[in-house]
């Protein structure tokens, strides 16, 4: 029974994506690493986010706050000339700026991990 729990650990682990890692790391769900996605591509203001993925404008606002504040995400606010008002625009931070901080935190977790085992050790 051993083996085959540490079998189905090592499966587990060695079938991580990208995004299990971002989800993880960053605490969101798949809605928001979905909207990430959208954001690295095209920037997009939140109702014509809602429109394409088909959610309420006040869901698809929290997704976008949270990650504003993880970082993945920017926001710009766009000042209307004609009539005053203003609406915000979000893109997605590129890969290539959030990967170092995403392998600082692994290289992190992975000292805190090993840690932790050779202090089980003097359990």
């Amino acid at each position: 029974m051993y083996f085959a729990q540490t079998f189905y650990i090592i499966t587990v682990i060695i079938s991580v994506k990208c995004s299990d890692v971002c989800k993880c790391l960053f605490k969101i769900g798949d809605r928001e690493f979905e909207l990430y996605r959208l954001l690295v591509k095209k920037p997009r203001r939140v109702e014509e986010l809602a429109e394409k993925l088909g959610k309420d404008r006040s869901t698809v606002q929290r997704c976008l706050n949270k990650l504003v504040n993880c970082g993945m995400i920017k926001r710009e606010q766009v000042v209307i000339k004609e009539g005053g008002g203003r609406y915000y625009v979000y893109q997605g931070m590129p890969p290539e700026e959030l990967m170092p901080w995403l392998n600082a935190c692994l290289e992190r977790w992975y000292r805190e991990m090993k840690k932790a085992v050779n202090d089980f050790r003097g359990f």
